[in-house]
């Protein structure tokens, strides 16, 4: 770092200091935010569920059959709709009965 010779300095470094911190405070909602909608029941169910799809979406997708291929995207597409779904649900009804 520089040193800082005079005022105009100070307030050029200071506001570039400034501006990296809300950068930073942004970064830490958003990651904050992903945590705790990932740290959900349904959050979990759906990871669970997309990662075992995914495992199983890769295995069968290498064989080469177009037909097949085609089928399983399709079948795993709205598998994980579903899921989604589940998991909406799912968190929905915690949050009502956390609520009474």
């Amino acid at each position: 770092m520089n040193k800082i010779t005079s005022l105009w300095q100070l307030q050029e470094e200071k506001q570039r200091i400034k501006q990296r911190q809300e950068m930073l405070e942004k970064k830490i909602q958003h990651n904050w935010r992903g945590l705790t909608q990932t740290l959900q029941p349904g959050g979990i169910v759906a990871g669970l569920v997309n990662a075992v799809l995914k495992d199983k979406t890769a295995a069968l997708a290498g064989s080469g059959n177009v037909i097949r291929n085609s089928f399983v995207y399709g079948a795993t597409l709205l598998a994980r709709q579903l899921a989604d779904k589940a998991g909406n649900l799912l968190q929905e009804k915690l949050s009502n009965n956390n609520r009474c």
